[in-house]
């Protein structure tokens, strides 16, 4: 068990915020810094969600730091949506930041694919399993 001597007990890694739209899409915003110690608890909301049987958008935009864990996660889940016939979409609405560059980089951009805006993200998961926009 680590030690968090001199650091405050409100310092937090990140943020998962669970936000509906008014149409009652499930959208798992994804706020701050997020690595392997996060990535079980974004695991369990997805999972949870899928479960659900909806829809589901995830909103990298106000996150900041974002390592292979959680990419894996969102890759997984977008997988097991697919296969279960789920809308699931991802959108990144900043422009170059860390987590725009690591999703560049992967190739992760396209392979998710990643929409440059929540609603795009929000048309794209209600609209299809695959979360890719029609062409």
């Amino acid at each position: 068990m680590g030690s968090n001597q001199g650091i405050p007990g409100s310092v937090r890694t990140g943020e998962i915020a669970l936000e509906r739209t008014e149409a009652g899409l499930p959208v798992l915003a994804i706020k701050g810094e997020h690595d392997l110690s996060t990535a079980p608890v974004l695991r369990q909301q997805l999972h949870s969600l899928i479960a659900e049987g909806v829809p589901i958008v995830v909103d990298l935009s106000s996150a900041t730091f974002v390592d292979s864990s959680i990419l894996g996660v969102i890759l997984d889940a977008r997988r097991r949506a697919e296969a279960e016939g789920r809308g699931f979409a991802v959108s990144h609405a900043n422009g170059a930041d860390p987590v725009g560059r690591v999703l560049d980089i992967t190739g992760l951009r396209s392979e998710l694919p990643v929409h440059a805006a929540r609603e795009l993200a929000e048309t794209a998961a209600v609209g299809n399993p695959s979360g890719k926009s029609p062409a």
